[in-house]
């Protein structure tokens, strides 16, 4: 059974490496972009060459991030002799999506993630469940390390702990969570930046797509469960994509009394993605694992190949089971 390496292992493993790929997983969010930018940033100071990959579409409210332009999509990474491949917030290859298959095979990889339902993929493994984001862990990295922290560092790695720790609420966020930020603080992260881009910067079709959620959400008494669904004709006419459904789910279990709350949209025919919350107590990966999910207990998801009615038959069936098992 595969484990955590040494922080000294980690770093051997970096030090001795001179050509890295960085990869983040599908739909980036703003942990995963702002690990993948601030950690290429760091080794490109030390002299390295860094390829830095999104896989995926960037969020508008994330484009500010600096450095920014160097990301790259999967399908123009070009299969080079990469000394190292550095998976960031990934729980498990699958998270890829199906753009890095050539990197599984014959690469060293050094996996560095903070999801409990991380399968230890790599053949360096930097798992750290405790931790509120990956960011939180590259902090720390950087620290104990003596890595290059600049001011543009600091910024990617503050809104990635910033947005992965729900603005320091999630019961995840920890006294470590905390210094880390308030160790980062000190490069001066341009905040007024962080706050117009990630918190005042919503597109109104993001605000009609919340609507439309909100207006399909639905009570399931007395369970504690609310669930809400965008099917994928929904999806076409509200011209909706990944980046889009970002925080919707926060507004399902932000309701008085709710312990659970289940997202699906269906941006793909009989392709589900479901989302979960759940409050302290709740672990949602219980649910999500039986789909071939994972992620954190008070947050995950898991992808359900089926009709929408099926899809929300068979997950709530189970979620309503879970919460009537005595939790």
């Amino acid at each position: 059974m595969k484990k955590n390496n040494s922080l000294t292992q980690i770093k051997q493993i970096i030090d001795q490496s001179n050509n890295l790929l960085i990869v983040s997983h599908i739909l980036p969010d703003g942990d995963n972009i702002g690990s993948v930018l601030g950690l290429s940033m760091c080794l490109q100071a030390m002299g390295k060459k860094v390829t830095a990959v999104a896989n995926g579409a960037i969020p508008k409210y994330y484009e500010f991030l600096p450095n920014v332009e160097i990301l790259i999509s999967p399908e123009n990474v070009a299969k080079d002799k990469y000394d190292l491949v550095i998976a960031l917030d990934m729980s498990d290859c699958g998270r890829g999506g199906n753009s890095f298959d050539f990197i599984w095979q014959g690469y060293t990889i050094l996996n560095i993630d903070h999801h409990i339902s991380n399968d230890f993929f790599g053949d360096y493994n930097y798992v750290q469940p405790e931790a509120a984001a990956t960011a939180q862990i590259l902090t720390e990295i950087l620290l104990n390390c003596a890595y290059p922290i600049t001011t543009d560092i600091a910024t990617d790695f503050y809104v990635g702990i910033l947005t992965d720790s729900g603005n320091f609420t999630y019961s995840s966020t920890s006294d470590k969570t905390l210094s880390l930020a308030a160790e980062l603080l000190k490069y001066n992260p341009d905040l007024m930046a962080i706050r117009m881009n990630v918190f005042e910067n919503v597109s109104f079709k993001r605000k009609k797509i919340l609507g439309k959620a909100l207006v399909n959400a639905k009570e399931i008494e007395p369970r504690n469960i609310v669930y809400s669904t965008l099917n994928y004709e929904e999806c076409q006419e509200l011209e909706a994509e990944g980046q889009d459904f970002e925080g919707i789910i926060d507004h399902l279990i932000g309701v008085t009394d709710i312990r659970m709350g289940i997202f699906f949209r269906e941006m793909e025919k009989n392709i589900i993605k479901v989302g979960f919350r759940g409050k302290p107590g709740v672990d949602v990966t219980v649910v999500a694992g039986e789909f071939g999910g994972g992620g954190h207990k008070a947050a995950g998801g898991c992808t359900v190949e089926a009709t929408m009615e099926n899809a929300v038959e068979r997950v709530i069936s189970l979620a309503v089971d879970y919460m009537e098992s005595g939790i």
